[in-house]
């Protein structure tokens, strides 16, 4: 066994000390690089191989979440005048057409309306400038109107953040939020034209990560410092436009409990976006009358609904059209309860406030594409067990 017993859970029930071993041991089953757990500061376990911390690893999407708070910071600083503030004024070739609409908000929500292919290895990667090349970009739809996760625009962050700050973004970090919180990055992955990227690159330890979940649990203060304004978090963390409120500002949020059924109205819906009609026979047969107890398994089943080629035909034929997998399904959930930061290969930070526990799984796994073992997909599940486990909800169960 290299999984970490408990290292400072002699306060947690036996349920929640359960809990936290099997979030640990799932670690290791995953070929985890890292896992930890905090509550109220203080370490509750990890997952180390050969118990050795890693260091700093590469964040994926994660990183978006990061950057959210630097644009909290400049809004603080008045750099920024508001989220509602057109990115025209930071690119004044922006202040014709429709492009003039967009503002530094609908970055952050995805609701900019630019063209975007979601794997970043289409454009972005290959593209000698990110900024430039969001910046030229044809609008898909008007801005404000069609949410859509979109890499390309969010990599405009970058830019702004480089204008308002009269820094480049990894100094602007460094120097800043990164060293108030003794924060020590390893290498922020840049663009040929020495831009950093803003939806991905940034490389933490799991201890470091972690700070940040505990600036974000604690509404923005670090050791009696508020480093980023509390309403900013609040707005941060909100429910925006993306489906069903699961997104705020480049930060998820996850509900106590969900429950799925089939919405048999979701197939004219599917047809009348031009998805395949291959495709919606598919989902229509496989998923006829299926109920799942959590997004796991509602992701699981539409996987074995679309076969082998289940990863490509949800990014190309539903989520390039702004469907989302839970549209096809009839929803109930509890309350929101955690708020998380999610990248490519299974990265995570994920925050429970009401238990004052943040847990980070990491895994160093070179390129996008986890094997079907590695993804650790039900890692906020686990994390809201062990929070359940120690009573943080109260009596509230979830209705079976």
């Amino acid at each position: 066994m290299t999984a970490a017993l408990p290292a400072n859970a002699g306060n947690l029930s036996p349920a929640a000390n359960k809990a936290l071993a099997q979030l640990l041991e799932r670690g290791k089953q995953t070929h985890s690089n890292a896992v930890l757990v905090l509550q109220d500061g203080h370490k509750l376990g990890h997952y180390y191989p050969d118990n050795k911390a890693p260091g700093p690893i590469e964040l994926m999407s994660v990183t978006k979440s990061v950057v959210a708070l630097g644009i909290g910071q400049l809004l603080d600083q008045g750099r920024i005048k508001s989220l509602d503030q057109p990115v025209a004024d930071f690119y004044p070739e922006w202040k014709q057409g429709l492009k003039k609409d967009i503002t530094v908000r609908m970055l952050l929500d995805h609701t900019s309306g630019l063209q975007n292919f979601r794997r970043a290895d289409v454009e972005i990667y290959p593209a000698p400038d990110a900024i430039q090349l969001a910046l030229t970009a044809e609008l898909s739809s008007k801005p404000g109107t069609n949410p859509s996760y979109n890499n390309k625009a969010v990599n405009l962050l970058a830019g702004i953040i480089e204008k308002a700050s009269g820094q480049p973004m990894d100094v602007f970090f460094r120097d800043g939020l990164f060293k108030a919180m003794d924060i020590h990055p390893g290498p922020w992955s840049k663009d040929k034209a020495g831009h950093p990227y803003a939806m991905a690159g940034l490389s933490l330890t799991a201890a470091d990560l972690a700070k940040l979940g505990e600036l974000v649990n604690n509404r923005g203060q670090w050791h009696g410092h508020q480093l980023v304004a509390t309403g900013y978090i609040d707005s941060m963390l909100a429910a925006g436009p993306l489906e069903d409120g699961s997104g705020g500002l480049l930060w998820w949020r996850a509900p106590q409990w969900m429950h799925f059924d089939t919405d048999p109205a979701s197939y004219d819906m599917l047809r009348g976006r031009g998805v395949p009609e291959a495709t919606v026979r598919k989902l229509q047969t496989a998923l006829k009358g299926a109920h799942f107890d959590d997004p796991e398994a509602l992701q699981r089943g539409i996987a074995k609904a679309l076969g082998a080629d289940a990863k490509s035909i949800m990014a190309d034929q539903l989520i390039s059209r702004g469907i989302g997998p839970y549209r096809l399904f009839k929803r109930s959930q509890g309350p929101i309860v955690a708020y998380y930061g999610n990248g490519d290969g299974g990265q995570y930070v994920v925050i429970v406030p009401k238990a004052n526990l943040v847990a980070v799984r990491q895994i160093d796994a070179g390129n996008d594409a986890e094997s079907a073992d590695e993804g650790y997909a039900d890692f906020v599940s686990a994390v809201l067990r062990v929070a359940e486990a120690s009573g943080a909800f109260g009596k509230d169960s979830p209705p079976h």
